[in-house]
């Protein structure tokens, strides 16, 4: 079984070239615009080494490449203010539930904190009432029992009401990629009968 999520990875300040000097740049940015400290947004990089493009492949490139060289990493970040990021989560996997943005992984990491529990995966399954709810996928710990409504109160008392799962379902395994990593897209999205509705 692959280790548990890290809650957050920090990625220090950008790193310059011993004899060229200042040659990468950061930004932190939402909607175009730069975050303050402490807001979190996709983190952009420019440096000489940047790609030009995707060859042949204008509308593909504009996606990732601004046209004064910013590369789109689609990594959420922290802006730590003092030149240091936080990982928040993949913007291709934030959750959008009741108006508000949510890194699974940041719901991954509370719940994993739970003793019950040895590994989360969260996902955005369809809501009837907004545009998403947030459902976990979780794995006992050995020799443990995951009561739902237990883990449930559990991260309600660690995340903001909006974070908070409605659906869980208790699973022998996750799926994991060669290296790894949750495999998300091989999780189902719809209803089950092994799922507790917290509601």
């Amino acid at each position: 079984m692959a280790a548990r999520n890290p809650s957050v990875r920090l990625a220090g300040s950008p790193r310059q070239h011993p004899d060229l000097g200042h040659v990468n740049d950061v930004r932190v940015v939402d909607d175009g615009q730069r975050v303050a400290a402490g807001e979190v947004g996709e983190l952009e990089l420019r440096n000489p080494a940047i790609m030009r493009g995707y060859y042949d492949m204008p509308e593909e490139t504009a996606a990732v490449v601004h046209d004064d060289g910013w590369l789109r990493t689609g990594d959420l970040v922290r802006d730590d203010g003092d030149d240091t990021y936080t990982f928040v989560g993949r913007k291709k996997e934030v959750i959008r539930r009741r108006g508000e943005n949510l890194s699974p992984a940041e719901v991954e990491a509370a719940l994993e904190r739970h003793p019950d529990v040895a590994e989360a995966a969260v996902i955005g399954v369809p809501s009837d009432l907004s545009e998403q709810d947030v459902k976990a996928f979780l794995i006992a710990s050995p020799g443990r029992a995951i009561d739902a409504k237990d883990v449930h109160a559990f991260a309600a008392r660690h995340l903001a009401p909006f974070k908070v799962p409605r659906y869980f379902e208790v699973v022998d395994e996750l799926p994991h990629t060669p290296t790894g990593r949750l495999a998300k897209h091989r999780l189902g999205v719809e209803r089950t009968a092994e799922e507790v509705d917290v509601g």
